[in-house]
């Protein structure tokens, strides 16, 4: 059974490794132990691990704090270079052969060559020979990456998840889709919107403004390391803007009036981020003639003070902050920072849908 010697997670991102180690408890999903390890500073660029020993290294010391050696271990890819798309082929009962036609008729959807992708589908419905089905490709060389991290480490990944997919299976074991739903995560390389329900993901899209965006500015603009403007934007967040609409954005002229200062900058980096997310949602609603039901905001980045306040007031919109350790139990004393497990929790849970599915 799934849960016998229990299951592990480990999510690499930009800038930290995060691990859950889950164990069933009175027939629930509990977080036995919950750990992060920070990386150096570009150790991973534009998804792939530029400095696997020091990685490994890390990632050795979350696994023996884990004590995870003999569970079942999934991780997930970065999605910098992660394709998600819905196709309708003619349905072939063999699945061998199916996965076959795919790969060739999914040329013209990758940009990349697909003799160099490494694909997975999951065939959504089918009706008058015509299968509809979500496809899912990375590059080979980029699992190829990420497992010889996870080999120096002593680690065997038996399951390799998408993290929109884990996002999707979050909210759903979470009873909150009831249609569709939109989950922002603000990462520290990027943010991801991803939109779906509990059968299809119609939407996904890398933006690339993330946490570190920020943490630039303020290294550019003031000349400091990254791990001292990393201490100031953590401390300082955007500049408080109070009010509605109208005082927003009287503030934002006046600040914008200063100059191209540091604060002028911060908040005109948080509205573009704003924008695009906004454009996102209006792409969905306006394709599939379809309102997004709710939209939550998860992942690193969201921690910054008054970016979450900067998008709802540019997108008029209301948000959810994700919880991700909502209905799931933990262990007394466990410190959790909810927006950077989601991802991690995520893909336990869709493994648990998995298998009692």
């Amino acid at each position: 059974m799934l849960f016998r010697k229990g299951i592990t997670v480990i999510d690499i991102g930009t800038d930290s490794i995060k691990g859950v180690k889950f164990k069933r408890k009175r027939g629930t999903l509990f977080v036995d132990r919950i750990g992060r390890k920070s990386l150096p500073y570009e150790s991973i660029e534009d998804g792939y691990i530029v400095d696997e020993a020091a990685v490994g290294n890390r990632l050795n010391e979350l696994a023996d704090e884990l004590g995870c050696r003999s569970s079942k271990i999934i991780t997930t890819i970065p999605n910098n270079n992660l394709v998600i798309r819905n196709m309708e082929l003619p349905y072939i009962e063999d699945e061998k052969k199916m996965a076959e036609a795919l790969k060739w008729e999914s040329e013209d959807h990758l940009p990349y060559p697909v003799e160099s992708a490494v694909q997975d589908f999951k065939i959504l419905s089918r009706e008058n020979g015509r299968a509809q089905i979500l496809l899912v490709a990375a590059k080979s060389d980029l699992i190829d990456n990420i497992m010889n991290v996870f080999e120096r480490a002593y680690l065997t990944p038996t399951v390799i998840n998408i993290q929109p997919m884990a996002l999707i299976s979050l909210v759903e074991y979470q009873n909150h889709i009831e249609n569709t739903v939109a989950i922002v995560d603000i990462g520290n390389s990027g943010t991801r919107v991803v939109i779906g329900n509990n059968h299809n993901i119609y939407l996904f899209r890398n933006i690339d403004i993330g946490g570190f965006e920020f943490t630039r500015i303020i290294m550019e603009e003031d000349n400091l390391s990254y791990i001292e403007a990393e201490n100031i934007k953590k401390k300082n967040g955007l500049p408080e803007i109070e009010g509605g609409i109208e005082s927003f954005e009287l503030a934002i002229e006046q600040i914008a009036l200063t100059g191209l200062g540091q604060s002028h900058m911060l908040i005109s980096q948080a509205r573009s981020l704003a924008d695009q997310i906004g454009r996102s949602l209006d792409y969905y609603e306006m394709k599939f003639k379809s309102p997004v039901d709710r939209i939550y905001v998860t992942g690193g980045g969201a921690k910054l003070a008054g970016l979450i306040n900067v998008i709802r007031q540019e997108i008029g919109r209301e948000l959810f902050l994700l919880d991700p350790f909502l209905n799931i139990g933990y262990r007394k004393g466990i410190a959790l920072t909810k927006e950077e497990f989601a991802i991690a929790v995520g893909l336990g849970v869709s493994e648990v849908l998995e298998d009692e599915g």
